[in-house]
């Protein structure tokens, strides 16, 4: 139950925002850090609800894969942006906004603290600082996308890409140089086209919290969560999804763990070898959410050492890290 000092100030809070923007808080970091071990700890300690930022936990059916939250822990903290799509479905951070911005202020209307919880910082920025792609020059999960396909279909597939989604920029990028086609591509599926708007910066307090981890405790961690993740029944997961009729190339099926486990399915890579390189690039997911996060001077950083990020005086940290810079 949350302490009576946490209740008064969510209160206080409450009151003084009705004419304006409801206050945000946020958990950050890169996959494997602790980000929900953390705020099911605070959830413990404030009154909060979790709006989960992630691009892969949107998806239905992809759950064992994305780590999403149980529903055991569902039941004890309300948890929104889950499930709002199905594998196969076109889902833009415009869709996700979409749900995201009233559920701010429905949270705070209940009385409680809206707590952003993930490590999609495209979805983060898009929040708290406005739906302006233009602004944005790349984001970690596009790029993640965009390499595992110029793995599996080649430069020239992603170079013909590049000329029907924007033949001016195709004209000045060397379609021979991969790493120059990747940042063309990338740069025109988050700035261009149809959903590209205006920034209008979130009005509202924010309460940005980043775990820290040295960086080899980060990466036993994530080796530990791949080998887990198979053991758990990542393949068996990606099997049902697949005799769903969902295709295997599609963006969710193309993210880290499930390319893996899709390609161990199809007799290309023995389990030790999906694990090693679910591993990998999962490591390489990680250092480019640290990179888009560090660049944001707003974000309170918490250094956890090697503790779990349930650990007492951490989660108490955080708690009044969050209450300062809400108050």
């Amino acid at each position: 139950m949350a302490p009576a000092a946490g209740r008064q100030a969510a209160s206080r809070r409450g009151s003084a925002q009705k004419a304006g923007a409801s206050p945000i808080a946020a958990i950050l970091g890169p996959t494997a850090s602790g980000k929900s071990e953390l705020a099911m700890a605070i959830a413990a300690r404030l009154p909060v609800e979790i709006m989960v930022a992630d691009s892969r936990q949107i998806f239905r059916g992809l759950s064992i894969g994305t780590a999403k939250p149980s529903a055991a822990d569902q039941r004890v903290v309300p948890h929104h942006l889950l499930d709002l799509a199905d594998p196969d479905e076109t889902f833009t951070v415009a869709d996700w906004i979409v749900h995201a911005r009233p559920l701010v202020d429905e949270i705070a209307g209940r009385g409680r603290i809206p707590l952003l919880v993930g490590g999609t910082g495209l979805y983060v920025s898009a929040l708290v600082d406005g739906y302006d792609f233009a602004s944005q020059p790349w984001s970690p999960e596009v790029r993640e996308r965009l390499v595992t396909e110029l793995e599996t279909e080649g430069l020239a597939a992603l170079g013909q890409r590049l000329v029907r989604l924007d033949p001016r920029v195709a004209e000045r990028t060397d379609l021979h140089n991969p790493r120059r086609v990747l940042r063309a591509l990338e740069r025109v599926q988050v700035g261009g086209g149809p959903q590209e708007a205006r920034a209008t910066s979130y009005p509202g307090r924010l309460a940005l919290i980043g775990i820290s981890r040295p960086r080899a405790d980060l990466y036993r961690r994530i080796d530990a969560r791949a080998a887990a993740l198979f053991q758990a029944g990542l393949a068996s997961e990606v099997k049902a999804l697949l005799r769903a009729g969902h295709r295997a190339d599609s963006a969710a099926l193309s993210s880290h763990g499930y390319a893996e486990a899709v390609r161990h399915l199809a007799g290309e890579l023995t389990l030790d070898q999906a694990v090693e390189i679910t591993a990998r690039r999962t490591r390489q997911y990680a250092k480019r959410q640290l990179t888009w996060f560090r660049r944001d001077p707003r974000i309170v950083w918490v250094g956890t050492g090697e503790r779990a990020a349930s650990d007492p005086p951490l989660v108490e940290r955080t708690r009044e890290l969050i209450l300062r810079l809400l108050a």
